[in-house]
């Protein structure tokens, strides 16, 4: 079969947008996203300036990040080598606008479902170019079989000095640049001006570079498309629901091995888990752009995805959590002793996974590595242990329950500020992309979110006040605005975190 690539030859693209239009054509794109599209880079001072152009299109790759996350196998590989998707399938998620590197997927506003190029597989199939390549004037594109070595395209790729997008990601991108500038093909490099679509005015992306007046020759960006974040506050609300639900089922489950048998932990706790178990699915479920094709993700299952295998973890959680609360109804606590180990261990699972969700998220730098696993963890813990202790004013719990559980909140907070601290004001960023999201989060637009929310409320306040608290002999009194704080901060910190790391262009 047939392995297909596409080289571009940039010094001889002029900027004309006839494959934009063609593509359109060829597709039925609706106004306002593109499977395709020609960036434009200036750089220099007058009268020495220069126009740089980009043609962007997906790259096939050959390990398609936007393939492993993807829940439902909605996108696939052809046996010709190129990625295409299965609009029947996909649910609306924007897993896979996460995972794309190069910004190639979109959601397609009439059928509300991912959209993406496929190198114009219908016409390929039928022997003819895709439609970019047939309209070329200056024929800068050209597409072949890089597997056929008599083929234009990979004898090009065998001789010439080629350039691609992104290669440091590893995801084997089949798309060539002859002839390419640093500064059009790394969208980190150029300033870019605020930014205009269909009358509305989108503002320059937070963790975008910004001009400099004292070096006007500097490359910025002249045109390119907007492109809105895949996930938003309901992603945000769904990392606090869920951290609260799985927090108060590890804890409950922890206390009652330790022998604790009071209603808080038997009851209340479990309870706490049970209704934000299902307020998580709710909004999970109401995020998605086809919400009433959810059950595929649990039907037709891509099991290398971790928002599928999150799925069945979230399902298993809440059944367990339900299991729980009815045991403890029934008097079945010879049952709670059997559950009560299972629970903790599929609790810190629904915990987990999220974190290794996020890192599929391959296209933003700020969520890679396992500190963001670890502390999702710390965080459940502080959400978990804020939500019994406001349970604890109308369930009661022993002394030693609520001391437990003052100080859990205070160590997670203390652990969670602590990862804060040592990866966004003491660490060096591993990559640009990185560098510009926290410099988004420490000094830019999140920075009052980050300081008073996350440090602040989130880290310093719920110290002082168990610090307090365990002074004066761990009051529940002292101890709920901890509680309260503790929730407020840890909100702040998801907002940012999930914002921030959307906030450098990726294209």
């Amino acid at each position: 079969m047939a392995n297909y690539g596409f080289v571009i030859d940039l010094p001889k693209c002029i900027g004309c947008h006839a494959c934009t239009i063609a593509c359109k054509a060829e597709h039925d794109i609706p106004v306002g996203v593109n499977r395709c599209w020609v960036k434009t880079v200036e750089k220099g001072s007058f009268p020495d300036t220069q126009r740089l152009f980009l043609p962007v299109l997906c790259n096939q790759c050959t390990e398609a990040p936007c393939m492993k996350i993807c829940p439902t196998n909605a996108l696939f590989k052809r046996r010709d080598g190129i990625v295409d998707l299965n609009g029947e399938a996909c649910i609306g998620c924007r897993a896979c606008m996460v995972a794309c590197p190069y910004d190639q997927l979109f959601i397609d506003p009439n059928t509300r479902t991912a959209e993406k190029c496929n190198f114009c597989a219908n016409r390929v199939e039928n022997q003819l170019q895709p439609a970019c390549v047939s309209v070329c004037p200056t024929e800068c594109r050209i597409f072949g079989d890089l597997d056929d070595p008599s083929s234009q395209v990979a004898q090009i790729v065998q001789r010439e000095a080629f350039m691609v997008r992104k290669p440091e990601k590893g995801t084997g991108p089949k798309v060539f640049y002859l002839g390419a500038d640093e500064s059009a093909l790394r969208p980190e490099i150029a300033a870019r001006p605020f930014m205009f679509r269909e009358g509305q005015v989108h503002l320059r992306p937070a963790g975008a570079a910004d001009p400099d007046p004292r070096r006007p020759g500097d490359p910025r960006v002249d045109y390119d498309v907007p492109h809105d974040k895949a996930w938003g506050f309901d992603l945000v609300l769904y990392l606090l629901t869920k951290g609260i639900s799985t927090g108060a089922l590890m804890l409950s489950a922890v206390l009652w091995i330790m022998g604790d048998r009071t209603p808080l932990v038997g009851l209340a706790g479990p309870l706490v888990s049970v209704l934000f178990s299902m307020a998580t699915a709710a909004v999970l479920i109401v995020d998605l752009e086809r919400p009433e094709r959810f059950l595929l993700i649990l039907t037709r299952p891509n099991w290398t995805s971790w928002m599928a295998r999150g799925a069945f973890l979230l399902t298993a959680h809440g059944a367990i959590g339900s299991g729980w609360v009815a045991a403890y109804l029934f008097g079945w606590t010879g049952l709670i002793n059997t559950l009560a180990p299972i629970a903790f261990l599929i609790a810190a699972s629904a915990t987990a996974y999220t974190g290794l969700l996020f890192a599929q998220g391959l296209a933003r730098d700020l969520w890679q590595g396992p500190h963001s696993t670890v502390d999702l963890m710390l965080l459940a813990v502080a959400e978990g242990s804020a939500a019994m202790l406001l349970a604890a004013t109308l369930a009661g719990g022993s002394a030693e329950t609520i001391r437990f559980l003052g100080i859990s909140l205070a160590l997670a907070a203390l652990c969670h500020v602590s990862i804060l601290i040592l990866e966004h004001l003491l660490s060096p960023s591993p990559t640009l992309h990185h560098e510009l999201a926290v410099r988004a989060v420490r000094s830019g637009a999140y920075k009052q979110l980050f300081w008073f929310g996350a440090l602040g409320l989130g880290g310093l306040a719920p110290l002082l006040l168990v610090g307090l608290a365990a002074a004066v002999g761990f009051p529940l009194g002292v101890l709920i605005p901890a509680a309260i704080f503790a929730l407020a901060g840890s909100l702040a910190w998801e907002y940012v975190w999930v914002e921030a790391g959307q906030s450098v262009p990726n294209s």
